[in-house]
């Protein structure tokens, strides 16, 4: 599955990605975002692509600018109750704040109520990440609750917003 729009071409996910992404997502200032608690490895991460790519029951692609690895997308699938759990990350800094991550996440969001047929997308996100809160908005989530101290970085505790999209919601917009 290739999913293109205008900026951005989504792609599946190759062992071969594994370092570029490893060097990317152990990035100080991009792993602020992330709920890892520690930094990967390569071995790490081809290990994770190959036991998720295989999985019927997710959606993982690599985001692509002009070629270049800058990111990953993907869902968590509940077929039976046909919601999904998004997750998304520009890891190159350079491609921030530029609306590369709003154009995958509409792209994933038109695949998962067009094609998916999925009834709710959801996420979750740490409070302080800004960014990609208002990114979120601008296609449609909502915030539907609130994690308190779930996440542990830096020194102290922060909250976890859960937000989250339906399917009529998407295509009223």
């Amino acid at each position: 599955m290739i999913l293109k729009g205008g900026k951005v071409v989504l792609r599946p996910l190759e062992v071969e990605d594994a370092q570029t992404i490893v060097s990317l997502i152990n990035d100080a200032e991009f792993r602020q975002y992330l709920t890892l608690a520690f930094p990967i490895n390569k071995f790490m991460e081809e290990d994770w692509i190959k036991k998720h790519s295989s999985s019927s029951n997710e959606v993982n692609l690599a985001i692509t600018a002009d070629g270049e690895l800058i990111g990953t997308t993907g869902y968590d699938i509940d077929w039976v109750n046909r919601w999904a759990e998004f997750g998304i990350g520009i890891f190159n800094k350079k491609f921030w704040g530029k609306g590369y991550g709003t154009e995958a996440t509409k792209l994933m969001l038109k695949y998962a109520f067009h094609r998916l047929n999925l009834n709710r997308v959801y996420l979750r996100v740490l409070e302080y990440n800004e960014r990609a809160i208002r990114v979120y908005e601008k296609c449609g989530f909502v915030l539907e609750g609130r994690q308190r101290q779930a996440a542990f970085w830096d020194g102290k505790y922060h909250d976890i917003l859960m937000m989250s999209i339906l399917a009529e919601e998407y295509f009223k917009s």
